[in-house]
């Protein structure tokens, strides 16, 4: 060990530096992370797009019993949110604005060249209007007429 300086004994450089130091104090916990932020369109982090109790709900239904796995969960969360997405994407290329409306879902619901969301054009038909509606029910309604006088001949 190095014995203390003596008076009148210039001093080691690390000592100058050693008595200026601050003191060591102990390590304060670290403060929390902030928040993320929202995960980007087609990241491979989306928990934030669907909650997963949302899914919880929709599979255990009226019976309120969810028999599923969680490996099962997750993908069908996974899913959803990818379908989300998709139909998403493909209503903004509908859009003619900032926004999307039920006419750009729609639109890309009843988008000949995709095809992709074809199984949804019941749940979501395009904007149609009133005498529009009684013409295609009458024109429906002339059909089944005559079907029924084809049948009876």
């Amino acid at each position: 060990m190095a014995s203390p300086p003596t008076p009148g004994l210039p001093l080691p450089p690390n000592a100058i530096k050693a008595f200026l130091a601050p003191p060591l104090v102990p390590a304060m916990a670290p403060a929390p992370p902030a928040r993320p932020p929202p995960p980007a369109a087609g990241s491979s982090d989306s928990a934030t797009l669907i909650p997963l109790a949302a899914i919880k709900r929709l599979i255990a239904g009226e019976t309120g019993e969810n028999k599923m796995g969680a490996d099962a969960l997750h993908l069908i969360h996974k899913a959803s949110e990818l379908f989300v997405e998709k139909l998403a994407a493909a209503s903004v290329k509908k859009s003619d604005g900032e926004t999307i409306g039920y006419d750009a879902v729609a639109a890309a619901v009843d988008d000949e060249d995709q095809g992709e969301f074809a199984f949804l054009s019941d749940l979501i038909p395009p904007t149609t209007t009133f005498e529009a509606y009684l013409a295609q029910q009458q024109q429906l309604q002339q059909e089944q007429q005559q079907e029924a006088m084809n049948e009876e001949a």
